[in-house]
């Protein structure tokens, strides 16, 4: 379980692997939303990628590259709803053949509006003359 608040940055860490000719022009994204007979994508939390210089592999061949979610409007108008029911998912695009899907966990990602805090009010005072 992970809990995001506005401000943090949610990383995803992707390998795939390749094997043949070289190929440009693959999106890799990723998004945080809620999964029920489709993915419904919280408005703003995506990032997508272009994959380029995927070389000629002879073998199979692994990829890694980083998404990076950053998180903001949690609870404020038109914003993602804070709670406890979120996954992410990443999907490759943009191949040949069929796109590739990776869905998280149920309920995995728990989405918090930080609430304002303070502590430590002191004071001093004096004579004024």
């Amino acid at each position: 379980m992970i809990t995001l608040i506005n401000g943090n940055t949610l990383v995803l860490n992707v390998t795939f692997q390749h094997k043949g000719k070289a190929f440009d022009g693959a999106i890799l994204y990723g998004a945080i939303g809620k999964k029920g007979i489709t993915f419904a994508e919280v408005q703003g939390f995506i990032d997508a990628l272009d994959v380029i210089g995927i070389n000629d592999d002879v073998n199979w061949t692994n990829y890694t590259r980083t998404l990076e979610i950053p998180i903001f409007n949690i609870g404020g108008a038109g914003g993602a709803v804070p709670g406890a029911d979120y996954e992410v998912y990443v999907k490759m695009i943009n191949i040949p053949g069929a796109d590739i899907y990776w869905y998280g966990p149920l309920n995995d990602i728990t989405l918090e509006a930080e609430e304002a805090k303070f502590q430590s009010l002191t004071v001093t005072y004096q004579k004024k003359v």
